[in-house]
């Protein structure tokens, strides 16, 4: 990397960082998912078992909250600095994924600061949630790959984080599949056997190694492997049987909506109080969707110019992006607006892409306005992530959006 390249990262992640950050302490009470997850965190240390979070998913998420509770207490930064730092990774790490797809600067910068900014990705960054940091480990898992270039060490470090973040969730099972066959793919890797072994079991092996090894307090209760293949088929038919009734719509997060609407319509869910005479304190997840429309053109596009460069690698993140989709569009269980933190890596590399072939064509100015105008956009949004104190009328058609009107 450049210097240039150095100081576009620094930037990226500084913003992000600032964004996640900035009044994060607020609210000072456990909100959400994080009543059950700061206890489920230290009863899974101390004692090995679930209780009161959901038994089905991996537990490494309790691991790293029981640590983050050690180092900063039982209060809001303990609960939530986790997300802060990994969500701002991930903006960084976004960065690093783009740039390894064409080498534009352009791209690296529109994807990194599009991660940054993203209002549901900023919002989910001020909680406990799991897609955040699952979702940073996964795309240190790619860069990782990325980077690689044929060396060992860099495709361990890439299958460890990779097993990370399946430790966390299940989302990332069809990309680390897919990566898996196209690690295999690069440079004939398939065609020597030598070579073919060690790719095969380094990235399917090592990541199942991390899985179980998160399981180590609950193997301190006298489960053995045998138990964790029951427990983790369990916890899938478990999750397929979920229906609406399972989750409680008093909490935005956990309304329902369905994945083919993620990027072609307008997807909000909020709540909030209003503070006379003219002002109003709401949270509000959901897409941006002048941004994330975009997303689909943008794929279209990056898969042409792959085809007609036959890059595997400009290729990648239409691979990963439809691995990962096709998850929400064939699942049976209902889905979540925050499921589709795994997508946007891929949807806003290929944004990316499309600002930078912009550039190409139309000249430096067309593509600064456009990128202007996405972060702008974002930005908006974020005294709605981030649950600040706004004046109502700004708002007024989004809070109609999402049923909070005006009383």
């Amino acid at each position: 990397m450049i210097k240039r390249d150095v100081a576009s990262a620094v930037l990226i992640l500084s913003l992000a960082f600032g964004l996640r950050f900035y009044g994060v302490a607020t609210p000072e009470f456990r909100w959400g998912d994080e009543r059950e997850h700061v206890e489920a965190a230290t009863h899974y240390w101390t004692k090995g078992h679930f209780d009161p979070n959901l038994w089905e998913h991996p537990p490494l998420r309790h691991l790293l909250l029981y640590g983050f509770l050690q180092a900063f207490g039982d209060n809001p930064y303990g609960w939530r600095m986790r997300n802060v730092l990994f969500g701002a990774m991930a903006a960084l790490l976004v960065y690093l994924f783009a740039l390894s797809i064409d080498g534009s600067r352009v791209t690296a910068v529109v994807a990194g600061l599009l991660m940054a900014t993203d209002p549901l990705h900023v919002a989910l960054s001020r909680f406990t949630f799991e897609e955040i940091y699952g979702g940073a480990f996964f795309v240190a898992a790619l860069v990782a790959y990325q980077y690689a270039r044929g060396r060992s060490g860099w495709l361990v470090a890439s299958a460890l984080l990779m097993g990370c973040a399946l430790a966390t969730k299940w989302y990332y099972v069809p990309v680390w599949l897919t990566l898996t066959a196209v690690a295999l793919r690069e440079d004939g890797n398939y065609r020597s056997p030598v070579d073919a072994f060690f790719v095969a079991t380094t990235f399917l092996l090592l990541p199942l190694l991390v899985y179980a090894l998160s399981f180590l307090p609950w193997f301190g209760r006298g489960y053995s492997v045998g138990e964790l293949v029951e427990l983790t088929t369990n916890a899938y038919y478990s999750l397929q049987n979920m229906t609406p009734g399972t989750f409680n719509p008093a909490f935005p997060y956990l309304r329902l909506t369905h994945s083919l609407d993620w990027f072609v319509a307008p997807v909000m869910f909020g709540q909030g109080v209003y503070l006379p005479p003219d002002r109003g304190q709401f949270i509000v997840f959901g897409n941006n969707l002048p941004v994330w429309a975009m997303t689909l053109p943008s794929m279209g596009l990056c898969a042409y110019q792959a085809v007609r460069r036959r890059s595997i690698r400009l290729g990648l993140p239409v691979l990963l992006f439809l691995a990962t989709y096709a998850l929400f569009v064939v699942v049976r269980r209902p889905t979540l607006i925050y499921s589709a933190i795994p997508l946007l890596p891929f949807a806003f590399t290929a944004i990316g892409v499309a600002v930078a072939r912009v550039s190409d064509r139309l000249g430096r100015a067309a593509s600064l306005g456009l990128v202007a105008a996405m972060v702008a956009s974002n930005l908006y949004l974020y005294p709605l992530a981030a649950a600040r104190e706004i004046p109502v009328a700004l708002y007024d058609h989004v809070l109609s959006r999402v049923g909070l009107t005006s009383p």
